[in-house]
């Protein structure tokens, strides 16, 4: 990591520790870890809810739940859970409640606990399977690509052959048990792109396309009774934005953007398809807010820590949760974590490589246990063996020592020239163009013979931020809030572009800016302008005081709200 990079984090890290009495523990203690999980767990008590008439949740008899919608002359059936045997025990106890015939069967996603009890419910009749029309792809890339990778990574990540009692629950429900001899799949006979309206059994539903934790996600909506099933977007615990059994890149924003169109519904009732229901519209709307909030945060701080400079390991300890979120209900980390999030974030946008060049081409596990065992047995500081590294021309076993002095000791001036040794000698045997300048660029800025700075915008060429559209110029925006100077804030503006005809708020809410393309009444501010000027004032190459004095932008609260509001983002 550069001086530069590390000023940045020392400071980043100091201004969001400052913003609350205490940084947050990483890790419970033995005892208090378990006694979290035996009381998350009463969540997958094994029983029939019935939140409202007519909607009945099968609780704690797998992974997830089992939903089924009673209409005028049958059920219909929203996930199946993972197996045939457990399809059968949940249809049973759902057959306590209603005899009527299964109508048809949803699927709200591809995953294994959702689809592979379908057949169980179907009994055999031709019925129609209802999903999105890239499910069906998203099952044969598990079942023909990466079967053997992500069985093994899934048997370790939910414990399923692990003694009886070690497994205390799974997060989302009490266990997973996938047979592969119990596997009773059903293909999607009646898929749609983004919207599908259906009447099935007298209930009108409405499908929606609505990406999160998987791209082929969706969401059922009973506008009658204003009835929400979220699928997978939301459930009692903070969301796997990555889940360690592997995965694809889970776009937080497109989630949160999900989130944002189910908050739009103004549902009065929540049944997610894990954990338990939510009943009332004020809860609902709170409980949505927050959980899309907490995703907001961590993406928008995690970026604005990669624009800072900073890598995957200095994130991690940059970002987390301020405690409003952090202690919300639906947010604790028992299933996804702010750390293994931040990390993915970074990788879906800058990929594995960190941006420090020791991580380049470092040491093979073996090499490195070797050199780890020499060092130990000699005894020596890590200077002393980063020193003797270097003369025995053993450059990356320098580099890598040199690290860890550098981070024990960042003022120790000599661990950033063996550092800058390293990286100078590895560039020069380099054959490859993009690692040796990396090297010896690092090395030039760690001797402090060039500095790499930042784009500056205020110099933008006038044509090419004129190009630039306007609703990702606003997203942008949220990805540079200085959250530890926003967390008591709560401010709604309001931006109306006269030249686009076109409108947006951005509603700073505790340390998130969230932005939506409408006219949300009672701003705190109101701006207009033009999105012409407004890129200008945001870039440095108009002064608002000036701008305001010649009716180029007009606000409630005059120049010095507008001052107010652009002192909360890093510009």
């Amino acid at each position: 990591m550069s001086k530069a990079a590390l000023i940045w984090f020392l400071l980043g890290l100091g201004l969001l520790l400052g913003a609350c009495d205490e940084a947050p523990k990483q890790s419970a203690a033995k005892g208090d870890a378990a006694a979290a999980l035996k009381a998350h767990g009463k969540l997958f008590t094994k029983e029939v809810l019935t939140p409202v008439p007519g909607i009945h949740v099968a609780v704690g008899y797998g992974l997830a739940n089992v939903i089924m919608i009673e209409g005028e002359d049958g059920v219909i059936i929203v996930d199946t859970l993972e197996s045939r045997s457990r399809a059968a025990e949940a249809l049973a106890a759902l057959r306590q409640v209603s005899a009527k015939p299964v109508k048809a069967i949803i699927l709200t996603h591809n995953h294994a606990d959702h689809i592979y009890g379908a057949q169980v419910f179907a009994g055999g009749q031709d019925i129609p399977v209802y999903a999105h029309q890239s499910t069906s792809d998203h099952i044969d890339r598990i079942i023909n690509v990466l079967v053997n990778s992500i069985y093994r990574r899934s048997m370790a990540m939910f414990g399923q052959l692990l003694p009886q009692g070690l497994v205390l629950n799974d997060g989302i429900g009490p266990d997973l048990k996938t047979v592969t001899e119990e596997l009773a799949l059903l293909r999607p006979s009646k898929t749609f792109e983004k919207r599908l309206d259906v009447t099935i059994a007298g209930v009108k539903l409405q499908l929606h396309h609505a990406p999160g934790e998987t791209d082929d996600q969706l969401f059922v909506w009973l506008p009658r009774r204003k009835i929400l099933l979220p699928g997978d977007n939301i459930y009692q615990t903070f969301p796997n934005l990555y889940t360690i059994r592997g995965t694809a890149h889970r776009d937080v924003m497109q989630w949160v953007r999900s989130l944002d169109k189910m908050r739009d519904l103004g549902a009065e009732v929540l049944v997610p398809s894990h954990t338990r229901p939510l009943v009332g519209g004020k809860q609902v709307a709170e409980t949505l807010t927050a959980y899309r909030d907490g995703m907001q945060y961590v993406h928008d701080q995690t970026v604005r820590g990669m624009n800072l400079g900073l890598g995957p390991e200095q994130l991690v300890e940059f970002v987390y949760l301020p405690p409003h979120l952090a202690e919300h209900p639906w947010l604790a980390e028992h299933y996804g974590t702010v750390r293994w999030s931040v990390r993915a974030v970074f990788n879906g946008y800058l990929g594995w490589f960190s941006g420090d060049a020791v991580d380049l081409d470092p040491l093979s596990p073996g090499e490195r246990a070797r050199q780890l065992q020499a060092a130990f047995a000699d005894s020596k500081s890590i200077p002393a063996q980063a020193r003797a590294a270097l003369s025995a021309g053993r450059y990356q076993w320098a580099a890598e020592l040199s690290r860890y002095w550098r981070l024990n000791d960042p003022d120790a001036g000599e661990a950033d020239e063996v550092m800058a040794a390293a990286l100078t000698a590895l560039g020069e045997r380099s054959g490859n163009p993009n690692a040796r300048n990396w090297y010896l660029t690092q090395a030039h800025e760690l001797r402090g013979e060039l500095e790499i700075g930042k784009p500056d915008p205020s110099v933008l060429p006038a044509d090419m931020l004129d190009g630039l559209p306007i609703a990702p110029f606003m997203a942008g925006m949220s990805t540079r809030l200085k959250a530890e100077d926003a967390l008591d804030t709560d401010l709604l503006a309001r931006f109306e572009f006269s030249d686009e005809d076109r409108v947006f708020s951005m509603h700073i809410r505790r340390g998130v800016a969230a932005l939506r393309e409408t006219a949300t009444p009672n701003p705190d501010i109101h701006i207009k302008t033009t999105a012409r000027t407004w890129k200008r004032i945001v870039t440095k190459q108009r002064n608002p005081a000036l701008a305001f004095a010649s009716d180029e932008i007009d606000a409630e609260g005059g120049v010095a709200g507008i001052v107010k509001f652009l002192s909360l983002f890093e510009r």
